[in-house]
């Protein structure tokens, strides 16, 4: 059974209050204890998941806040761990719904990375949501996370997409919406996308809704290989910005990150309908450009997007497709290698091509 699609993200509760960024840490040179502040998002975004392990694991009476982080950065240590540590959530917090949520998504992600006992992980993280929607029966984004599971997990794992529908018909009751956008997203997975685009279509209109819209709609159509279609509405969202607000206002700040998270995640989506398609090679070399640019100077979370190596890499390969050798060879020498195998192997491609076009 295959369940590599099943991921449940965690919820958004990785921006810590004060009280909860302090821990108390010994000091070596002095041998005396003394409050250090630490910023547990920041690391995060550094990839310094052991050291928030390593913190957060001394804490005994953990936040609800400090227990999710934790089992974030485990899920990117080790699942098995991290499913420990979500059970220990779920002790801790047994009537709030943040501690289902965390531990389903840890089942999906054990589901999607087992062979053998992928069914039991999948039921388990169907339990765990179902769950917290009885906790919070007003909490739009366990509606959202139950609603992706009947639309990823197979059948025989508890998948549904008659469900997902009235899932998403619910959410429509408490934000029309996001109510919009979750029926949107049942109907291209139920290959209706006629239905799906009359959803979308005043969605794409709107200021506060476009970006996300046309990040949602653009990505389908790049999987479907749809790349007209894909060019057509992601082509936008190269010359769009985003109106930078006050960290400090979670609410807005909140938004923000979302908006500029698909906008930037648009731009490299541009880039990958350059390569796949092999047309837009322009646009597609100055989609990825901005995304390094934008990438580098931004300051929000950037963990789930795409890495610079990653955008250098598809650059690099637009690059030799417009035949700029030079520039295409001083980008591969900024590669690091990777341990995704894909990776490597492009990598290794593009090199033998330009070592080849070089030789000419």
């Amino acid at each position: 059974m295959n369940l590599k699609k099943l991921a449940i993200p965690l919820l958004c509760v990785t921006t810590l209050s004060a009280s909860s960024m302090t821990v108390v840490a010994s000091t070596a040179e002095t041998n005396q204890q003394s409050q250090q502040t630490v910023d547990f998002e920041w690391l995060f975004q550094q990839g310094a998941f052991e050291k928030i392990i390593e913190a957060l694991s001394e804490i005994k009476n953990k936040t609800p806040e400090q227990h999710n982080m934790l089992v974030s950065a485990l899920m990117n240590t080790d699942l098995d761990d991290a499913e420990e540590a979500s059970e220990r959530f779920i002790r801790a917090y047994s009537n709030d719904y943040r501690a289902y949520h965390t531990h389903a998504s840890v089942m999906g992600a054990q589901a999607s990375s087992s062979i053998f006992s992928a069914l039991g992980y999948a039921k388990k993280a169907k339990q765990s949501l179902e769950k917290a929607v009885e906790i919070a029966p007003d909490e739009i984004a366990v509606y959202q996370a139950l609603m992706q599971f009947h639309l990823m997990a197979p059948s025989i794992a508890g998948g549904d997409i008659d469900e997902a529908k009235k899932l998403a018909q619910h959410i429509a009751t408490l934000d029309d919406i996001e109510g919009q956008f979750a029926l949107a997203k049942v109907y291209l997975e139920d290959d209706q996308e006629g239905e799906a685009k009359t959803l979308y279509a005043p969605l794409l209109e709107r200021d506060d809704t476009q970006i996300r819209a046309r990040f949602e709609l653009g990505n389908y159509y790049l999987t479907d290989e749809q790349f007209q279609a894909s060019y057509d509405i992601l082509l936008p969202l190269s010359a769009m910005q985003v109106p930078v607000v006050d960290k400090a206002d979670n609410e807005q700040w909140d938004k923000y990150e979302e908006s500029m998270s698909r906008l930037l995640y648009g731009k490299y989506r541009l880039g990958q309908v350059a390569v796949k398609s092999g047309q837009y090679t322009q646009e597609g070399i100055q989609a990825l450009k901005r995304y390094l640019q934008e990438y580098d100077d931004t300051t929000i979370d950037t963990q789930s997007l795409p890495t610079p190596s990653w955008a250098k890499l598809r650059l690099a390969e637009l690059l030799l497709n417009a035949n700029a050798l030079s520039e295409a060879e001083a980008l591969i020498k900024q590669i690091d290698e990777d341990d995704d195998k894909n990776f490597s192997k492009i990598l290794k491609q593009l090199k033998k091509e330009l070592k080849k076009r070089a030789a000419v």
